[in-house]
């Protein structure tokens, strides 16, 4: 085994590795107690600042190993979403397609404002969207990076 393909199973195994963390980001989710109280909506707000985390780490990755670094600019955390969502000729495919790139941008958003206000100010209905969404946003995501790991492997 050569060195590049080395380095492309542990980046494959690396990023399943945080898939499954997330998969499981979902299944709490949609195990939580959907009242309104204020430790409900901060404990759901955690699991949907982390899901977004794991997503972000998933590009973070895949961006030092083959892009040449994560972006470095002040607003590093949108363009790296959108470098995932280009495919850069002779180097690799498109990781996400647009439609999932401006999704993602919700829960981006989401995470940005949980880190910023108190928990008391979670908005209970901007939750229950983003809670609702969020086993499609991940079924798509997994579908797109396993497509983007099958040509890492060169499957």
């Amino acid at each position: 085994m050569t060195l590049e393909e080395s380095l492309a199973r542990r980046l494959a195994a690396e990023i399943e590795s945080e898939l499954a963390a997330m998969a499981t980001l979902v299944t709490e989710s949609a195990n939580a107690p959907r009242s309104a109280d204020i430790y409900a909506r901060r404990a759901r707000g955690s699991i949907l600042h982390d899901f977004y985390n794991g997503a972000e780490r998933i590009f973070e990755r895949i961006a030092a190993e083959l892009n040449g670094g994560v972006p470095n600019a002040a607003n590093w955390h949108q363009q790296l979403v959108a470098d995932m969502a280009l495919a850069i000729p002779g180097l690799r495919p498109a990781v996400i397609d647009e439609e999932l790139r401006n999704s993602l941008a919700e829960y981006r958003g989401f995470r940005h404002l949980f880190r910023n206000v108190y928990g008391s100010l979670l908005d209970d209905t901007r939750l229950r969207h983003l809670e609702e969404r969020l086993p499609k946003i991940m079924d798509d995501l997994q579908v797109q990076i396993r497509a983007f790991t099958a040509w890492l492997l060169g499957a």
